[in-house]
């Protein structure tokens, strides 16, 4: 049967399919199998992939197994086409958890407090990864992926205190910190070179910044292409804010410039169609101003999109992008009320998804299918 189709034919319908039904595909033919599974077509499959990613709708359940404090993550899926995959179990994990929203092929969750845990699920090979403890973890995290190496790395925030006035010790000579403290932030990094049989997992290692006049970040983080972005407040005012963008190759940190014309306030980072986007929340005018980087080298804003949501706009987050052709799609926006509703870019309309209202959940992300799963740790 694998004879009467050209390669280049075969190889543009796999590139359309899921990898469910590639793996499926595997057994029916040799040729399938050698061509579904070269390396050369899984980065072509995960590099279509990216454009259409998967609604993800997450909820949570108590494990069966009474012994552990232990939850099951489920997971509903809706693809580009609005169709809707039925919830299925995906990973066990403890319980007291968050979903990070990265935009990648795999899935994050972490929990927070004096053990930092954090792991990491390909939602379509039901595989997870514990990452290493962190000593303490009360900030927030994201997971990036760095294309010329293959690797992806976590980046966590803390918001720390350190003392930081020196005084004597009684008459003697020695000197000590006084009970004085200073917030700062400053972040954690951790390397994972992941493939289909084994999982490199590095080390966590501190991030030293010398942007000493912020304390805190704001909202979640947000990974675009190579780079971790986070908002951050100054410790002398809340009210003032910059964007720290994380360079993932070089882990270099870099301070963004916010848009001309941006009033500070309630706001948070999004990504839509591959542009870093800063959402500014007006609450008397229900409007979300919506900010898009078109130039990152010259860091040029423009205030690309005016949204008018039905109630108190501090109460809707932006998901994300989905697109639905080359020229239009729709942004995604979550209501802390539980409901989804989408913008369309073309027709500027703003409506909800009545046929996610059937389902129960707890968070919405994106992310998109790939071959490249967890497998047990290696070297």
């Amino acid at each position: 049967m694998a004879d009467h189709f050209p390669k280049d034919l075969l190889i543009n319908i796999f590139l359309r399919l899921g990898v469910k039904q590639l793996c499926q595909l595997k057994c029916l033919s040799k040729e399938w199998l050698h061509t579904i599974s070269s390396p050369h077509f899984k980065k072509q499959h995960r590099d279509q992939s990216k454009k259409r990613p998967n609604l993800s709708l997450i909820s949570s359940s108590r494990s069966d197994d009474r012994s552990i404090r232990s939850q099951l993550i489920h997971l509903a899926s809706i693809d580009s086409c609005n169709y809707i995959h039925e919830c299925e179990a995906i990973a066990e994990i403890g319980e007291g958890h968050f979903v990070c929203s990265s935009r990648l092929d795999l899935l994050c969750f972490y929990q927070t407090g004096y053990e930092g845990k954090i792991w990491i699920c390909n939602p379509i090979t039901k595989k997870t990864l514990a990452l290493p403890i962190l000593s303490y973890f009360a900030g927030e995290a994201c997971l990036g992926y760095v294309c010329s190496t293959n690797e992806y790395k976590m980046v966590a925030s803390y918001k720390g205190k350190v003392k930081y006035v020196e005084g004597r010790v009684g008459d003697s000579d020695d000197w000590e910190f006084e009970a004085d403290y200073e917030e700062f932030l400053y972040f954690n990094i951790l390397t994972l070179k992941l493939e289909e049989e084994t999982s490199v997992v590095g080390s966590w290692r501190d991030l030293f910044l010398s942007f000493t006049q912020y304390s805190g970040t704001r909202h979640l983080p947000i990974h675009i292409d190579g780079f971790i972005y986070w908002l951050a407040f100054a410790k002398d005012n809340s009210d003032q804010m910059s964007i720290l963008g994380i360079n993932l190759e070089n882990e270099e940190v870099k301070t963004l410039c916010l848009p001309n014309g941006y009033s500070f306030g309630f706001s948070h980072l999004a990504e839509i169609n591959g542009h870093l986007c800063l959402v500014q929340i007006n609450r008397d005018s229900h409007m979300l101003n919506i900010w898009m980087l078109k130039a990152h080298e010259s860091e040029g804003w423009c205030l690309e999109y005016s949204v008018e949501v039905h109630e108190s706009a501090s109460n809707f987050t932006i998901i994300g992008y989905l697109p639905r052709n080359n020229d239009s799609g729709d942004i995604l926006i979550w209501s802390i009320k539980g409901n989804l509703y989408c913008y369309e870019t073309d027709t500027k309309k703003f409506k909800q998804l009545q046929s996610l209202s059937r389902l129960e959940y707890k968070w919405c992300v994106l992310f998109y299918e790939s071959f490249f799963s967890i497998g047990l740790p290696g070297n």
